[in-house]
């Protein structure tokens, strides 16, 4: 027989009972997540933990089912599914295998939810019968999701407005997270249209480039498995593999390319305005600035990237050659415009 264990996830004791399972009225019409876990296991555990604070989402419950085996106890069936290893999750629908998740992967793991759920069509009847989504609100939306990281909440980071608000930035300040956030409580409209944009009926939620993670249930059960503190580096990665990309195409715009205080116009620091001097002195025209000042985040960047503190910063053909120093030194020694231009201006 199947018995019921913490609300709504069952624990199926013999094969025979979770053939009768699968195919019950209840259950034929959901997504069915059925976890093999070894219970002495402890990482199996929080599986189950995070299985159940899924099902208990109220834009999941109507539609996902979760059950347990004990894989001491459907050898045969684990080597008819070719499992090997708990814990892992099989996807049922309608009483047939569709996908699988090997080990704890959070995140994978509800990725692979919604798009099962999406997939076969699986429809809450409050999504139903509120609509599509308003375009101009789907739009606010995902200008919103362009912030690397921002939650959905209740009230403000300094002034929650909901415990569960309040525990969920206390988790993003206490991992040094920075964050962008957007009090739903401003906005009933967008407060509603975002449940249905995310397939997710509670708030607060999570998103890390655009992609849903969560709420506060998965985010506890995330840093419990160390997955959270994960997401972030990658992203904290890919993030930092972009910005690379993004130094050395502005880097790469002219053969002479320099990174000023200002403009050539209007410079804001006296060696900006050396720098600019010397070379019309040198005839030196054909070159292009960028204004640091007007981008914080390259500004520290390409400190790192030159391993040159200071500004301005000079590349010719892409290559670093070094601040104004550097180009006076150049100057005296009679080899500032050949290093510059290789045929621009006169010798001075």
């Amino acid at each position: 027989m199947s018995n019921q264990n913490n609300a709504d996830v069952h624990q199926i004791a013999t094969q025979k009972d979770f053939d009768g399972y699968i195919k019950s009225p209840s259950i034929i019409n959901k997504l069915l997540l059925v976890h093999v876990e070894l219970e002495q296991i402890p990482v199996c555990k929080a599986v189950n933990e995070a299985l159940l604070a899924t099902a208990r989402n109220e834009e999941f419950s109507q539609k996902l089912a979760v059950c347990r085996l004990n894989a001491d106890h459907f050898s045969d069936f684990l080597t008819l599914q070719n499992v090997n290893a708990a814990p892992t999750v099989l996807f049922y629908s309608r009483a047939k295998l569709i996908d699988r998740v090997d080990g704890f992967n959070q995140s994978g793991l509800l990725k692979k939810i919604q798009y099962h759920i999406n997939k076969i069509n699986i429809v809450p009847a409050k999504v139903e019968s509120t609509g599509t989504i308003d375009t101009n609100v789907e739009n606010r939306i995902k200008k919103l999701l362009k912030s690397p990281v921002i939650i959905f909440m209740k009230g403000s980071p300094t002034e929650p407005q909901c415990g569960f608000s309040r525990q969920a930035c206390h988790i993003l300040d206490e991992n040094k997270i920075k964050y962008d956030y957007f009090d739903v409580l401003s906005d009933q409209n967008l407060r509603e249209q975002l449940k249905i944009f995310s397939n997710w009926s509670t708030y607060p939620q999570l998103y890390i480039d655009g992609e849903l993670i969560g709420g506060l249930d998965i985010m506890k059960q995330m840093i419990e498995n160390g997955e959270f503190q994960a997401v972030f580096k990658q992203q904290k990665n890919d993030k930092e593999k972009d910005m690379r990309k993004y130094l050395e195409s502005l880097i790469n715009q002219a053969p002479l390319m320099m990174f000023i205080v200002g403009t050539p116009e209007a410079p804001q620091c006296r060696f900006t305005k050396e720098l600019i001097i010397l070379l019309k002195n040198a005839n030196i025209n054909e070159y292009k600035t960028f204004d640091i000042l007007q981008d914080e985040e390259v500004q520290e960047k390409l400190k790192e990237y030159s391993s040159w503190q200071t500004y301005p910063q000079i590349y010719v053909n892409g290559q670093f050659i070094g601040g104004l120093d550097i180009l006076k030194q150049m100057k005296e020694e009679g080899t500032l415009i050949q290093t510059l231009t290789g045929n621009q201006g006169v010798a001075v």
